[in-house]
């Protein structure tokens, strides 16, 4: 099996659908099994870093700075920055990134800190107006393989569902509303201690009748103001209303299959009886699903949500 050296690779209709590095193997004699535990890419920018030197030198070394780029260009950058290193055939991976793009962000990355890959792009996508970031699989010919990332506003993909129709393909549809995590006044704290801490804020409170909800976050490692401003404004918008989502069941021969499905784009539902969602088609974004042999299970959420 070659665990972390080989990839699992879940194929449908001749295209890959899911590649996972094996991370682990149990093989039960009894039983005739063998139950393989796999990561996706996401684990392996977990353990690289944005650095300009991989040597003892690291904490030392200028920092990495990119100026005037747009969001999802820096995020090419930290992975092109993740994949820079020596020995180069050990981080270098098959990832294919668009180009860059000219924007109005900047970002300053040093080496005592030591942040890792997916921290700088969870700190990107968390940025009021950043980007959503997928790695697509894909077969090239018929014995390579690649992940082409995909970073910015991901919309590629319309699906539709009839929910009420007699020969219907949806079963056992949930629809749900949590509104736990609801927050109408942001707090974010950035670099600093005590009195001299960064802080800003943002509030939502215009033309809402709810009680004020707080929260405060701690965002220590920014000492720009404008980038903390952005991530106050992003975690306020993204909590000032309850999340809607819905999810499904489709058959895994049906109309729409597994190879054709990509994160972020719409699914267009109709749906009827509902108690509190308004008979009719809405449009819902796809933000995950998993399947086997039989079933495809869809994971929605409301458009904007």
């Amino acid at each position: 099996m070659a665990p972390i050296k080989r990839l699992l690779v879940a194929e449908w209709d001749g295209n890959a659908v899911y590649a996972g590095f094996i991370t682990g193997v149990v093989e039960d004699v009894d039983k005739k099994t063998v139950t393989v535990t796999h990561k996706d890419i996401w684990w392996i920018w977990a353990r690289r870093h944005i650095l300009a030197s991989r040597t003892n030198g690291a904490a030392a070394a200028p920092p990495i700075t990119w100026n005037a780029r747009t969001l999802a260009t820096l995020a090419n950058l930290i992975v092109a920055k993740g994949m820079d290193g020596d020995p180069a055939d050990r981080y270098e991976m098959p990832v294919i990134m668009s180009a860059d793009v000219v924007g109005t962000e900047s970002r300053t990355y040093y080496g005592y800190k030591f942040v890792k890959v997916d921290k700088g792009l969870d700190d990107l996508i968390k940025t009021d107006g950043g980007p959503n970031i997928d790695f697509d699989t894909q077969w090239v010919g018929n014995e390579y393989f690649r992940w082409v990332m995909r970073s910015g506003a991901l919309t590629q993909g319309m699906w539709e569902w009839d929910a009420t129709a007699e020969k219907k393909e949806v079963y056992g549809l949930t629809f749900s509303t949590d509104a736990e995590g609801v927050t109408d006044k942001v707090f974010g704290a950035g670099e600093g201690s005590e009195a001299s801490v960064l802080l800003r804020d943002a509030d939502s409170y215009t033309g809402s009748a709810a009680p004020a909800l707080e929260r405060a976050e701690s965002y220590s490692g920014i000492s720009n103001l404008g980038e903390l401003q952005s991530r106050v404004n992003a975690d306020l918008n993204l909590h000032n209303d309850p999340t809607q989502q819905m999810s499904f069941r489709i058959p895994a021969y049906g109309v729409v299959r597994v190879s054709q499905l990509i994160l972020g784009g719409t699914a267009r539902v109709k749906t009827d009886g509902i108690r509190f969602l308004a008979a009719g088609w809405h449009d819902w974004q796809l933000i995950g699903y998993t399947f086997d042999r039989e079933w495809i299970t869809l994971q929605l959420q409301q458009t904007g949500g």
